[in-house]
């Protein structure tokens, strides 16, 4: 289950993207943000494959690239075959209907004018999978695989709880039959029992249609719980992949251990122990030359200062972008 699949349904190869701001007066002065700095990684049909990182790390925006609701400087996407990037408008129409994604915030994905059978009717309008009365009983039917009753299909977004606002957002995620759903922190706006409805949730649905998942978090604990394999970000590059169990076991990457001992441990005795630079990390306007995590990092040497390290295999299933990795 852990394995890398030979034939990837979704394999990212150094995509890259930029954003550039002017701010300043009387003088405004551009910037460059590299929040995307060569990432690559597969995702096999049916698997989780979990990105954590700290804010900022491009977590996000790995999923809007991938699905061109922002386009990339470079790189490629390729879904099942199709080159994502270099798509029409028409070809991607299709590809939609197979990835979709599930936002952070349900409250600002969902119109608040719209009734709830509405908004998960047009997707279905639109494709073409329903039309006139056909589309309120395949709303109920999707409201039902969520967990949610028929007396919803008239209500608006405002009177559901937080949990049961992502379960819509879920809902209509699963409209069109996707293969591969982007799940941009799904979670983290919930409270922890909420939590962990959404994620059995999630799971069964995951087992009953053989999804695949790119799961966006920052909390290790539900990636731990949810993900097979991890790939960990850090101002915009990939520092560490590998499956779960192995990279909680045995962090390879000086950054990956900080978020490791970052998180809650209810072992003591599986704790990390590293003693990191205290403060926040580097600005994405102006990254370190070298390693990025190396001004934090208790390990660099000189050569972490002047050189970035490629993202290389260390064991089967691993990769760590770090120049002391064994």
């Amino acid at each position: 289950m852990n394995a890398i699949p030979a034939t990837p349904l979704l394999d990212i190869r150094d995509l890259r993207k930029s954003f550039t701001s002017r701010r300043g007066w009387p003088i405004a002065r551009t910037s460059v943000v590299k929040a995307l700095d060569g990432v690559s990684f597969t995702v096999g049909a049916g698997e989780v494959v979990g990105v954590v990182g700290e804010s900022g790390c491009g977590k996000s925006t790995v999923a809007r690239v991938a699905l061109r609701l922002q386009e990339a400087d470079g790189g490629s996407v390729n879904f099942d075959g199709a080159d994502v990037l270099e798509a029409s408008k028409i070809d991607m129409r299709a590809i939609r209907r197979r990835m979709q994604m599930v936002f952070q915030d349900p409250s600002s994905s969902l119109d608040g004018r719209q009734r709830i059978v509405d908004a998960l009717g047009e997707p279905l309008r639109v494709h073409g999978l329903a039309s006139g009365a056909a589309v309120r009983p395949m709303v109920a039917r999707l409201l039902d695989e969520v967990g949610l009753p028929n007396s919803a299909l008239d209500r608006y977004p405002h009177e559901f709880s937080g949990g049961q606002r992502q379960r819509i957002g879920i809902a209509r995620a699963l409209a069109l039959g996707p293969d591969l759903i982007f799940a941009d922190e799904p979670v983290s706006a919930l409270d922890v029992s909420v939590q962990a409805q959404i994620l059995k949730l999630l799971e069964t649905l995951r087992a009953e249609r053989h999804l695949a998942f790119v799961f966006i978090s920052h909390d290790l604990g539900v990636v731990r719980y949810f993900c097979r394999r991890v790939v960990v970000m850090y101002l915009g590059r990939v520092v560490e992949t590998g499956p779960v169990p192995e990279i909680f076991v045995d962090p390879r990457h000086p950054y990956t251990r900080l978020l490791k001992v970052s998180s809650p441990e209810p072992d003591p005795t599986r704790a990390v122990a590293m003693t990191f630079q205290e403060g926040e990390p580097p600005s994405p306007v102006d990254p370190p030359k070298g390693c990025h995590f190396h001004p934090r990092c208790p390990l660099a040497i000189d050569r972490c200062r002047v050189e970035s390290p490629v993202l290389r295999d260390v064991a089967p299933g691993r990769s760590v972008a770090c120049h002391l990795a064994t």
